[in-house]
């Protein structure tokens, strides 16, 4: 931490702090729990205070590495450039915590929270919510140095990440790396696999960010099918020697219904839906149970009722053939399978008959050679 009080009860702040050998001369306590603090000195970090040994405080603070002081800093001084009013790790009292940092932008007072190390689930829901309970708005920054990158504009999100994007109104996940000094701002997350997810990426300097926009403004990155594309292409040419039990179930179910093997999968269970990331479950495999149940009534020549395929999706969640990424309502999932369903109308897949009813324009057919249904992908997700 950069803040402590000094034995005349001032606050007093690293950041800044000339003739630094002297503050060993000087004594500082913890402004939550009042105990003695160590000055840290170290050629490896930013100068910063830390608990004696042995000493606990009700507040639990994580050991935080030379990355996630110096971000710390830089966060703080670029706040003070955008005219938030900066206060440096405050104690919030009534909620027992302390933000990193905490500013005032267009008139609301947040919390900027820059994590850098593994947090617990309800550590992080407690710290969030108790920021709301103050009035104040929680915004989580990722340290950079925890994203991993698996293809172009392709990210391996964890259930950790999905903490940051869910916390959001806008379900974004911003980041910020101190040593290229800039902000990494991933938005339409949309997962492809579980665990690996869709992104459109803005890389902005620090210098040129602006809080008020990063903060409050929708991104207006759009979404790259040719990148979508070619995560379906690694899949149709994936060995998929080692499957899960719930793709092993789809498998089976669209070989019996299908006669179709994984690489052979249609087209259409491919759909990157902007509502999607509702499903833990790969877009192929949620996508797969509504398409198999749509084209079933389509070669009866039945209507295919939205009520239906709503219907449909919550069964396979109840029968654990799908799974939710997190608790939603209903109006959420509503969401996300009408976008699966426009996007099919949208394609020429199906018709809309009258409102939510739908009739299957053609008939799913086979396709002859995988080829063929790389170019069918192509026709689909390239514009």
């Amino acid at each position: 931490m950069f803040s402590a009080v000094t034995e005349d009860g001032q606050m007093f702040h690293l950041l800044g702090a000339s003739q630094r050998q002297k503050l060993k001369q000087r004594r500082f306590f913890c402004p939550v729990c009042g105990g003695e603090l160590a000055v840290k000195l170290g050629p490896q970090k930013a100068p910063h205070f830390a608990h004696k040994q042995n000493k606990s405080c009700s507040i639990d603070i994580e050991p935080e590495s030379a990355y996630h002081l110096e971000g710390k800093r830089q966060l703080y001084v670029w706040l003070k450039t955008q005219q938030a009013s900066p206060l440096l790790e405050p104690y919030i009292k009534s909620i027992n915590q302390r933000p990193d940092i905490m500013g005032n932008i267009k008139g609301h007072m947040l919390a900027v929270e820059y994590q850098c190390a593994t947090i617990a689930p309800d550590v992080f829901q407690k710290r969030t919510a108790g920021f709301k309970q103050a009035g104040i708005i929680p915004q989580w920054i990722m340290g950079y140095s925890r994203l991993k990158r698996t293809a172009p504009s392709f990210y391996q999100l964890s259930a950790f990440h999905w903490q940051f994007i869910n916390a959001g109104p806008c379900r974004e996940l911003i980041c910020y790396c101190p040593e290229t000094r800039s902000f990494c701002r991933l938005s339409h997350i949309i997962p492809f696999y579980t665990n690996h997810s869709y992104c459109s990426i803005q890389t902005i300097p620090i210098h040129l960010a602006s809080a008020r926009h990063l903060f409050f403004t929708e991104s207006k990155s759009s979404l790259r099918y040719d990148n979508w594309m070619k995560a379906i292409l690694r899949f149709r040419h994936k060995p998929h020697r080692f499957i899960s039990k719930e793709l092993n179930r789809l498998r089976m179910l669209f070989y019996e219904k299908r006669q179709t093997s994984l690489p052979f999968l249609p087209t259409e269970v491919f759909v990157p839906v902007k509502k999607g990331a509702v499903f833990k479950s790969p877009v192929f495999v949620w996508q797969g149970y509504l398409y198999l149940f749509i084209t079933d009534l389509g070669a009866k020549r039945a209507p295919i009722h939205f009520s239906a395929v709503l219907q449909q999706c919550k069964l396979h969640i109840h029968k654990k053939n799908m799974s939710l990424r997190y608790e939603c309502s209903e109006d959420c999932l509503f969401e996300a399978v009408k976008q699966y369903i426009d996007f099919l109308c949208k394609k020429g897949f199906l018709r809309e008959t009258q409102k939510e009813v739908y009739v299957l324009n053609h008939p799913a057919e086979g396709v002859r050679s995988l080829q063929d249904l790389i170019e069918r992908d192509r026709s689909c997700f390239i514009e």
